[in-house]
């Protein structure tokens, strides 16, 4: 007993001080989440636009895409991981845009270019100076040491192309005892002494001083792998695509839905309640920490993740707020009630949390930028669900017990009896519905037409000088009556020439006609901004970058798929998979059509809400499957229509409890949004709201449903044949 209250305690003293490491920091190492580094969507950032320098042709298109697809991966190993970087391939130029470090007071854009690391071209040479290999044939780099002879000796590997490995393997036979140089254009960076002939595409750089200089080496190979030297002499600053107050707001709408999560909870579930509010606070001091301290870069598409992650820690707790009520109707002690409450509802947490944080590793290996972002948010807040939302919470569950006064049902909810609802027997009203939604969502794609943004088609940026400020909303109406583009406007500021400029982008792929641009620049005419720039840009999200992500959210399915099937092997997983995934789809639909049905253009908006919405739908599904599997083992004579019935009634409260707080959430964030004009908060939350919606809708009435009718069907077939 007091060892338990003394753990109470101590875990009290633990929620405490993560709080204040998460709001305070701790020096220069352990930054607060008032120093996290926000994406450009949330506090704007530099653009720089590069260009081939020592280049006597134009650059060819194939070259571009090798040199965005290397800065791409440099910034996603900075952990930056939003920026947009695109080319211009009739100019030659390479467009790229990131955000401002936490801390930045200068607002330099100048400096903070440097962060990109060199831009110089790699190349091997011989003594005499002549290029044997070029770093466009280097695969990798990695820093590392030696351990199995006396002491440590650093080096770095090389991982050479296939082209790359046939050129080392001659020049180093060729060059045995002599020195091979490594050049950044004409810049010696290292001097290796080659030693032997060296085939299969690997070598080492050994007696390196320290691992400092092993990773300082490795990291200027990596950045020589361009296929040609970059220079800038064209760089500013850029506003926040959400607008300047989103970051404020958000933060405030995220208070006042916390809030009212915790009231909801203390509400509905007394005790449990409490301890739940307790852990969540704990669990999103060590989500903001996560993003802080390595200064991941939270974007959109990541504040996507954390929300989704708050919605599944809530839910983790109401399963076991609930579960712990059905032990109490069922006449045991309080204590054994919430150990017994725990145990039950762990398996349906453990394989909503698991599915989910495997999901996010796959979109973290196979994703790059926003989807990175997602995923690293995301992960980070499953880890965190399964060891607080479970384990923690448990203890301080059963430690505040130990306390007399608190030992007593009247601090817990009391579980009604359940009330059976027919909900097969409601199939074709649903099919109905979810058909009917489907056909007006399919119509309003002729009537309003699929819109996408700069991010899918790329589009034309059109720059224009002002003075003075500028309201970025007032801009975008002013142009929208001009074109049926989508149209995205940023602040810029010129160090170089001390000018103010308004940066608009026209997504679409066909260039700008002058009618259309005279048009444009007549509508801003009431700005006094002048034209002085024009350009064409490809896709912010590159093939390379769309096709791997194709590919993660593929292997997702696949994924999800196969563990239900493993792990729901005894309700027949392989149809409980596939029809969790008929369910999927449908929520994908509508809000895919939430976005058609409100002129709202596809952009990274669209890939966050639809990743939170499979995320959110699946753990929904498998919370049912979970009591099918139960109630199919506990009463294995039981119909399958009764059985279907049964269990999700069951689990209705939960499912609607769930939904209740997550929309909440999201519905209070609409209503900022909206109320303070931030249009774009207002295009992510209100499909997200419709998609969560659709989401636990889906897991009663479709997956389950259909479940039972693939079942029925079986067991027909069997009888017929026997």
């Amino acid at each position: 007993m007091k060892s338990s209250k003394s753990k109470f305690m101590i875990l009290i003293g633990i929620i405490v001080a993560f709080v204040a490491i998460a709001v305070l920091g701790i020096g220069d190492s352990v930054k607060s989440v008032r120093e996290m580094r926000y994406g450009i969507d949330i506090r704007g950032g530099v653009e720089a636009i590069f260009e081939a320098d020592g280049l006597d042709r134009k650059p060819k298109s194939s070259e571009l895409d090798s040199a965005r697809t290397i800065i791409e991966a440099r910034l996603d190993a900075k952990n930056i991981s939003d920026r947009e970087v695109t080319i211009d391939k009739e100019g030659g130029y390479i467009i790229v845009r990131f955000p401002w470090k936490s801390g930045e007071k200068q607002f330099n854009p100048e400096e903070a270019i440097t962060e990109l690391g060199e831009m110089a071209k790699l190349s091997f040479r011989d003594p005499d100076g002549n290029i044997l290999i070029e770093g466009k044939n280097i695969i990798s780099a990695e820093p590392g040491q030696d351990t199995s002879g006396i002491g440590a000796q650093y080096l770095v590997s090389l991982t050479f192309d296939t082209k790359g490995t046939a050129l080392f393997e001659k020049a180093t036979g060729d060059l045995v005892g002599q020195n091979m140089g490594i050049y950044m254009d004409e810049d010696l960076i290292s001097n290796p002494t080659v030693k032997t002939k060296i085939s299969g595409g690997k070598a080492v750089i050994d007696n390196m001083a320290s691992y400092k200089e092993a990773k300082e080496l490795a990291d200027k190979i990596n950045a020589g792998a361009l296929p040609f030297s970059l220079k800038t002499t064209n760089f500013s600053t850029i506003s926040p695509t959400l607008g300047n107050q989103a970051l404020h707001i958000m933060v405030m709408a995220g208070g006042v839905a916390f809030v009212i999560i915790c009231l909801f909870m203390i509400y509905m579930y007394k005790l449990p309640g409490i301890i739940a509010c307790l852990t969540l606070v704990l669990q999103m001091a060590l989500q903001l920490l996560s993003v802080s301290v390595p200064q991941y870069t939270l974007t959109l598409t990541g504040i996507a993740g954390i929300i989704l992650s708050l919605g599944m820690a809530v839910d983790t707790n109401i399963i076991i707020s609930e579960r712990i009520a059905d032990e109490i109707k069922k006449g045991l002690t309080v204590r054994a009630a919430v150990r017994n409450g725990y145990k039950s509802a762990f398996s349906s947490v453990f394989d909503g949390n698991l599915t989910t944080a495997i999901v996010a590793i796959i979109l973290m290996i196979f994703g790059s930028g926003s989807m990175l972002s997602f995923g690293y948010t995301l992960l980070m807040g499953m880890i965190f669900n399964l060891l607080v939302g479970v384990s923690v919470s448990k203890h301080l569950l059963l430690g505040i017990l130990e306390f007399k006064k608190y030992n007593k049902e009247k601090f817990f909810a009391r579980k009604k009896e359940t009330k059976m609802r027919l909900f097969y027997e409601n199939r074709k009203k649903f099919a109905l519905l979810s058909g009917t939604l489907l056909i007006v969502g399919i119509i309003f794609c002729f009537v309003n037409g699929v819109k996408l943004d700069t991010q899918f088609t790329g589009g034309v940026v059109l720059t224009y000088t002002v003075d003075g400020e500028v309201n970025t909303n007032d801009v975008k109406n002013a142009v929208s009556t001009t074109t049926d583009r989508p149209v995205t406007v940023q602040i810029s500021s010129d160090r170089q020439n001390n000018e103010k400029q308004i940066v608009i982008t026209l997504a679409g792929n066909g260039g700008i006609s002058p009618k259309e641009q005279n048009a444009i620049t007549e509508s801003l005419s009431t700005f006094d901004a002048t034209l002085s720039q024009t350009y064409a840009v490809e896709p912010y999200i590159g093939a390379k970058a769309l096709k791997n992500s194709g590919i993660a959210i593929l292997l997702s399915v696949v994924f999800i798929i196969i563990y239900v099937w493993i792990r729901f092997s005894s309700i027949h997983g392989l149809a409980a998979g596939i029809t969790g995934m008929i369910a999927l789809v449908h929520d994908v639909l509508i809000v895919f059509f939430s976005f058609v049905v409100f002129k709202i253009p596809l952009n990274d908006a669209f890939v966050a809400v639809t990743l939170t919405i499979i995320g959110y739908s699946i753990n929904d599904t498998i919370v049912i499957y979970d009591r099918i599997r139960e109630n199919g083992k506990l009463k294995s004579k039981m119909s399958k229509i009764t059985l279907i019935n049964e269990s999700i009634s069951q689990t209705l409260r939960r499912s609607i409890n769930t939904s209740v707080t997550t929309g909440l959430c999201i519905l209070i964030i609409l209503i900022a949004s909206y109320m303070f004009h931030i249009t774009s908060i207002t295009e992510f939350a209100l499909p997200m709201f419709f998609g969560l919606i659709s989401g636990c809708y889906s897991s009663i009435c479709i997956a389950s449903i259909v479940w039972c009718i693939w079942e029925l069907r079986k067991e027909k077939k069997a009888v017929v044949k026997s």
